[in-house]
């Protein structure tokens, strides 16, 4: 990522001279709410276009890519945690963890390579997650706890060895042990698979494990200009 800015009408979002990222790291960015690290995320997703620079995930360039190969981009190759977790609301909890397993066959079969069948790395993800019995999987995901909910994000984020995850404050919604326990899991699982993983959290406190911490207020230009004028 170089020269990388995002603006919505005049209001400069994103204005990010250099970040570099190497395959199989595992990173944290930490900032408070409006520091752009859902922005960020967005970004590499490929969900926002920014105005300038270049954008490079996976060896795509990610503000010219079209939109046929930016959907196949995500469902082989990028797990994503969102905030508030989108799940489909009228499917299981199961059918939403297999939800990349259904788009992707290369997902399915690597999730098939790993434990067999796709429900059985479904199983083994969310048992990592402290819900053990997978007759709990069965209702409509809106009938869960927002914690519950949570977990069965990360799952489906991580479910078929994405080469990439990227993860927007995927504990929020957890205790101080749940917590441990989601981000024990992530980095686990991407060392294990040699995945990139990218998380963002407003937590300063008690994360450990990644290879590296970046600060989202020193990272972004355009929020500390912000916070500059508003002195």
């Amino acid at each position: 990522m170089h020269d990388l800015e995002q603006k919505i009408g005049e209001t400069e979002i994103l204005n990010i001279p250099e970040l570099a990222i190497t395959a199989g790291e595992t990173v944290c960015i930490q900032g408070g709410n409006g520091s752009g690290k859902t922005a960020l995320l967005r970004a590499l997703m490929g969900l926002t276009r920014c105005n300038s620079g270049d954008v490079i995930v996976l060896g795509n360039d990610m503000r010219r890519i079209g939109a046929s190969s930016l959907e196949r981009l995500r469902a082989d190759a990028i797990g994503f945690v969102f905030q508030h977790y989108r799940l489909v609301p009228y499917l299981s909890a199961f059918d939403n963890i297999l939800l990349p397993c259904y788009f992707s066959s290369k997902r399915k079969e690597e999730a098939e390579r790993r434990s067999e069948t796709a429900a059985n790395d479904a199983f083994r993800l969310i048992r990592k997650l402290s819900l053990k019995d997978p007759s709990r999987l069965s209702k409509d995901a809106a009938n869960y706890s927002a914690g519950q909910q949570q977990r069965f994000a990360i799952a489906r984020a991580l479910v078929g060895k994405p080469q990439l995850v990227l993860a927007d404050e995927p504990a929020s919604a957890m205790d101080s042990n749940g917590k441990k326990a989601v981000y024990q899991l992530l980095q686990d699982e991407c060392r294990a698979s040699g995945a990139t993983l990218i998380c963002t959290t407003h937590d300063e406190n008690s994360i450990d494990g990644f290879d590296r911490y970046l600060d989202m207020k020193t990272l972004n230009l355009a929020r500390e200009r912000e916070n500059r004028w508003s002195l």
